[in-house]
């Protein structure tokens, strides 16, 4: 495979994976708290040119999370929780700490605060038993059921530079970077969703120029195809 073919073909995968992110995007845009993942990928015909004269054969790319946060709605609901500024809350997935800006919280049969999709919600301390009665929950993340404290919430800050690997169901694992730390986040809101912070009408823009570039891919192989077979006639002629 010729190193035109090759740089090309890196570049159609780059956008079929754009496609895949866009269209999961698309697919959370209701979702509590999602944050939407931008493809990074060198897929321009300047970058191909350029990595072509560097005999290189693969584009670079790669996943970035969007950290900028959705709009918080108010629903009054006891164990609905938003946090207003940076920071995630932390949960005990199967696969260790993992983090979340959903705070669409339920207590289990065990009296446990858990996440929607029923992992235990982390405390500074540990997992928070709220048991039956209703909590508290003020600003700084401290919880209090009949005015007892009970724990705070756990609220984990992510370096600037931090890799996060999204896991689904609203979570995340952070590579490297993570700052265990309850300072500096902003402020817990009782009684708040965040949404998600996904704008359908970008991502449908962004859509259509992924499929026109796409396209154009398609347009330069059939070419180039059409020219190495015009070469090689043309070769076959001479003698």
């Amino acid at each position: 495979m010729s190193e035109a073919i090759a740089l090309i073909e890196s570049a159609m995968r780059a956008d079929a994976e754009a496609l895949r992110l866009i269209g999961q995007n698309i697919a959370n845009a209701e979702v509590t708290a999602y944050r939407r993942q931008i493809p990074l990928s060198s897929v321009g015909y300047s970058q191909i040119a350029t990595e072509m004269e560097r005999s290189e054969n693969a584009l670079s790319s790669g996943v970035a999370i969007d950290s900028q946060p959705g709009t918080l709605r108010a629903t009054g609901e006891t164990f609905h929780v938003a946090i207003e500024g940076s920071g995630y809350f932390a949960v005990q997935s199967p696969a260790g700490i993992a983090l979340t800006r959903r705070g669409d919280f339920r207590v289990n049969a065990q009296g446990m605060l858990t996440s929607a999709s029923g992992h235990p919600v982390m405390g500074t301390s540990g997992p928070l038993l709220i048991g039956a009665s209703s909590p508290v929950i003020s600003t700084d993340g401290t919880v209090s059921v009949e005015d007892e404290v009970i724990g705070q919430l756990q609220i984990v800050q992510v370096a600037p530079d931090a890799q996060l690997q999204y896991l689904g169901e609203g979570m995340y694992a952070a590579a490297s970077g993570v700052l265990a730390s309850n300072d500096g986040y902003g402020a817990v809101r009782q009684g708040f969703l965040e949404t998600s912070n996904v704008t359908p009408v970008g991502e449908m823009v962004q859509l259509m120029e992924t499929l026109r570039h796409f396209e154009a891919s398609q347009r330069f192989v059939r070419g180039y195809d059409q020219m190495m077979e015009k070469a090689i006639s043309e070769l076959g002629k001479i003698g």
